[in-house]
């Protein structure tokens, strides 16, 4: 096989992502999300400052997204 590799066409390697409305408070959900994931691993230390630290950039994120489609 020593002839040129072909590659698909119909696929894309981009990500879409929908920056409506609602993003703000799909970000904030998220936030909300790792805030409650933190506190079920609230017995790891690691764990639960990771996703508290998450958690708070995701806060940061939704309230510049917030400030800024308004």
């Amino acid at each position: 096989m020593s002839g040129p590799t072909t590659v698909p066409t119909g696929y894309s390697s981009t990500l879409t992502i929908q920056k409506g409305a609602g993003f703000p408070w799909e970000v904030f959900a998220v936030a909300c999300a790792l805030l409650f994931l933190a506190f079920l691993f609230r017995r790891v230390p690691r764990a639960r400052w990771a996703l508290t630290g998450a958690a708070v950039l995701a806060l940061i994120v939704a309230g510049v997204l917030w400030t800024a489609t308004s």
